[in-house]
């Protein structure tokens, strides 16, 4: 569950925002909370540290997605994270926002000519690639693109890349990972 508490200063907490597709990812995304997640989180109070993740599949109301707030909130979390990022990467671009609030452009500068790019794709660039600095607090995992043949015909819409043309972009984010200086 995400944790939007904010902890007094002198509290030692590592935030962790995690990024990834949602239908395609959903069986990684809840090993992590049931069995990576706890093991660090033990880890970390035998330190004094508190272990918090944040996972937005949750936490993010009806109204706030029909007011545009979704990317605002989402870009808000991975600033409240930093440095620490785990993005996880399979086959589908995914869902690409129609246009981005004139409002939150303009407070938001990097964002200009990145209309037409995927959730995943803006989380990835606001929360590593914009920042040199992510170097060694970021990772990435990329499912292998022959687990999408174990998937039951049925289920594999979900798996596979929307479009010719989302499958291209995931590429250019992939290579832009691979090699960029983080």
């Amino acid at each position: 569950m995400t944790n939007t508490h904010t902890p007094p200063h002198d509290q030692r907490v590592i935030r962790v925002f995690i990024s990834s597709t949602f239908k395609d990812m959903a069986e990684e995304r809840e090993k992590l909370v049931k069995y990576t997640f706890p093991e660090l989180r033990r880890r970390c109070r035998e330190r004094q540290v508190e272990f918090v993740e944040v996972d937005l599949r949750w936490g993010i109301t009806d109204e706030q997605k029909t007011e545009d707030k979704v990317l605002p909130i989402c870009m808000e979390e991975i600033k409240r994270c930093h440095p620490f990022f785990v993005g996880l990467l399979g086959e589908r671009y995914g869902w690409a926002p129609e246009k981005i609030d004139p409002d939150f452009l303009e407070k938001q500068d990097w964002l200009k000519g990145q209309e037409g790019q995927s959730f995943t794709a803006l989380e990835i660039l606001h929360g590593v690639l914009n920042n040199p600095a992510m170097a060694g607090h970021s990772f990435f995992y990329f499912r292998d693109p022959a687990y999408v043949n174990s998937i039951p015909e049925k289920d594999r819409k979900d798996f596979v890349a929307e479009s010719a043309k989302g499958a291209e972009k995931l590429m250019l984010i992939i290579l832009d990972i691979w090699t960029s200086k983080w």
